[in-house]
């Protein structure tokens, strides 16, 4: 073989060294709390509740929502959890996971650690409001700077991911359809409606201060698409603490299709959802839901200030899962830490199968969405008989780790056999010329 084919091949072989195998997590792709849909391919699978809505109008219910969420501005350790807005953890509203395969199922979601979310009070004035306060996830301020009009309310997250990251900002125009109320009825009007989000009780009763240096200069537009008709406003130009964009497509009831960029800016004390990072894309991906969102500074000032306001309430996970392996992790402990998981613990019940926890959890890695389906109803009919509780318990055991070592490990033997044999060709061949060329010097040719 000549030393240029031996060449490609040993290079060849270097390029697959670096080919590592797939890290993206296997997730349900669907509709419904019980939905058992096709599946999507992210960095963590999510469950959570997405309401179309504009302004105050509601064009469906909400909606539970099962889907795959990616991209930079998310961190590579967040915890496996879910949130509820109750103590005993039946309203769930958002769950995190990446622990297994199709871990936003609703089996599966049951065995995540829980932690309940207060829900806040707000100020309440507007058309919109049925009293002089209400209860939501966040509380608004919204304000149209040519009309003079202030609306201030609630805001309940219509899209996973958009709320999480704007909470604490005033931005300019609102990042999606449900942070306008009523004072805004196009997307024109959108780019001189200024809508403000904050995060504790009673924090709209006056418009929350915006003390930072904006020095980001960005194009602000809002493009909406509702029940076949397109609006668009013009492209202006705006300055904020960041640049955000956002594009919110859904076939839940009327389809919708609203994108905006624009700027935002920060409280002093605009607490950063500690899933996230402050600058990046993430984009959720579901059946019938898409959401991208970015935010983009060239502050480190600002990104600083956001890492430092962090939400780090609760210990960030300890196990390592087999995609953050090798990366730095920051935990947060506690004096009490040891006293806070006693309390937390479940409640010992009897076990209705004996106990094999090793086989047990080996099988359930392993099973197909269609299988958990058929456990689930079995499991239902059986439900008037038995009364143990077990919804959102700890995992006791830790999730079986992928092969990707086992996998890389075996590529980089078989390249240096590979290698080896192609040395030994080569010897060969070498010393094949050097013999013959001494035997044409000795034979005079």
């Amino acid at each position: 073989m000549e030393p240029f084919t031996w060449n490609f091949v040993f290079y060849f072989l270097v390029a697959l060294a670096f080919i590592r195998p797939s890290e993206s997590l296997k997730c349900l792709d669907c509709v419904g709390r019980n939905c058992m849909g096709s599946f999507c391919e992210g960095d963590y699978c999510v469950l959570s509740h997405y309401a179309p809505r504009w302004g105050t109008a509601e064009w469906d219910e909400p909606r539970v929502v099962k889907g795959c969420m990616s991209g930079k501005m998310l961190r590579s350790d967040v915890r496996s959890h879910c949130e509820t807005a109750d103590e005993e953890g039946e309203e769930v509203f958002t769950c995190f996971c990446d622990s297994k395969d199709y871990c936003n199922g609703d089996k599966a979601a049951r065995k995540l650690e829980v932690q309940p979310v207060n829900l806040l009070t707000c100020v309440c004035e507007g058309p919109h409001c049925k009293g002089k306060t209400c209860i939501g996830e966040l509380c608004s301020y919204v304000i149209n700077h040519k009309t003079k009009e202030v609306e201030q309310g609630c805001v309940n997250a219509s899209v996973p991911l958009v709320e999480r990251r704007s909470a604490g900002a005033c931005m300019v125009p609102p990042i999606t359809g449900a942070m306008h109320h009523t004072v805004a009825k196009t997307p024109e009007a959108l780019l001189v409606t200024e809508s403000c989000v904050c995060g504790t009780d009673y924090c709209n009763s006056e418009k929350p201060q915006i003390n930072v240096k904006e020095t980001m200069k960005c194009t602000a537009f809002a493009r909406t698409e509702m029940m076949g008709t397109k609006i668009a406003s013009r492209n202006i130009t705006c300055t904020g603490e960041y640049c955000f964009k956002a594009s919110i497509k859904s076939e839940l009831g009327n389809k919708i299709d609203y994108a905006t960029m624009g700027c935002a800016s920060f409280t002093d004390d605009a607490s950063l959802a500690e899933e996230m990072n402050p600058i990046g894309c993430a984009k959720f991906e579901s059946e019938k839901v898409e959401v991208e969102a970015c935010f983009k500074t060239d502050d480190k000032r600002a990104i600083g200030r956001a890492r430092a306001n962090q939400e780090m309430t609760t210990p960030r996970r300890k196990s390592k899962s087999p995609k953050s392996k090798g990366k730095p992790k920051i935990e947060v402990t506690y004096d009490d830490e040891e006293e806070e998981e006693e309390e937390e613990k479940p409640k010992p019940r009897k076990p209705s199968k004996p106990k094999s926890r090793p086989k047990e959890e080996k099988e359930e890695e392993e099973e197909t969405p269609q299988e958990e389906q058929e456990e689930e109803e079995e499991e239902e009919e059986k439900g008037e008989a038995t009364t143990a509780h077990y919804i959102f318990e700890r995992p006791t055991m830790p999730p079986v780790p992928d092969d990707s070592n086992v996998a890389l490990i075996s590529v980089f033997l078989l390249i240096i056999i590979l290698i080896a044999l192609s040395g030994l060709v080569w010897k060969l061949e070498l010393h094949k010329k050097l013999f013959r060329s001494s035997y044409d010097t000795v034979a005079g040719g």
